[in-house]
């Protein structure tokens, strides 16, 4: 007798039948719900990170804000360090010795030590904001100063100007040791990654839309503005800040005025 033979496989009765059909229809339906429901999820996801990609292309960017500003009760602290006043008519009685902080770690420049953390807030603002900025040149010793003069001056020499000639030109874009803000720690030339040279096309970039817009509330100002060139006596420079401390930009700002224009007129009010 063969003892491996199978005994024959039971048959289902029609109520087992139609348990195992009622399973294997739930199983379905679970899978097919699940599947479902992970299609659902992955298509809500797509959808929300595609809206705001969307509607960043239909708006076009977006366009940065300066707040309002009430300077009713602004005066002016003749006191005031970080309004100190450096130009051609007004260059440094004595080499000044500011307390220095780096205010960018990636380029190492150092600002004044007010100045410095006020810029660092001011990058971190604008990081949020999709911006970034470079401070390129900050606080500057004398022979720094005097080496950025001559190499502007000799620019103007190699085109054929008299001694003279080319360093009453290279003044009015790069001051001299003595007439330069830089010596203060309070200057600041800032840049961007699609703008990494000192031109005019710094204006063009989205850095500079942002701190037109915000600058001033960290306390910085354009120094030396494209339609104040007669009272600054230098060349419009669209990358070159200036620190005078949170309220007095703001109220530089509200003005329209230069550095120079701002302190005659508000000497006038005391």
């Amino acid at each position: 007798m063969n003892q491996n033979k199978q005994a024959p496989r039971r048959r289902m009765t029609r109520r087992e039948w139609r348990i195992r059909r009622c399973l294997r229809l739930a199983r379905n339906w679970a899978v097919f719900l699940a599947a479902c429901g992970a299609a659902v999820a992955l298509m809500t996801s797509g959808i929300l990170w595609l809206l705001p990609k969307a509607h960043a292309l239909i708006a076009g960017p977006e366009t940065f804000v300066a707040r309002n500003y009430d300077g009713t009760e602004y005066q002016l602290n003749l006191a005031d360090a970080r309004l100190v006043l450096v130009n051609g008519n007004l260059p440094l009685d004595a080499e000044p010795a500011p307390a220095l902080a780096v205010a960018d770690d990636a380029t190492g420049q150092q600002l004044e030590a007010e100045a410095a953390e006020q810029y660092r807030a001011m990058a971190a603002a604008a990081a949020a904001d999709g911006i970034t900025l470079e401070l390129v040149t900050g606080y500057q010793d004398v022979s720094a100063r005097e080496a950025a003069f001559d190499a502007r001056k000799q620019v103007y020499l190699e085109k054929g100007l008299s001694e003279e000639d080319a360093a009453a030109y290279a003044a009015c874009v790069c001051p001299p040791a003595n007439a330069s803000e830089q010596a203060t720690g309070y200057a600041a030339d800032i840049l961007s990654p699609d703008c990494t040279e000192k031109t005019t096309r710094f204006a063009d970039t989205r850095a500079y839309e942002w701190l037109t817009a915000y600058a001033a509330e960290y306390g910085f100002v354009l120094r030396w503005p494209e339609e104040r060139q007669a009272a600054t006596g230098m060349v419009y420079e669209p990358w070159h800040w200036r620190y005078v401390g949170v309220e007095n930009a703001l109220a530089i700002r509200a003005s329209g005025l230069s550095l120079e224009e701002f302190l005659a007129l508000e000497r006038t009010k005391l």
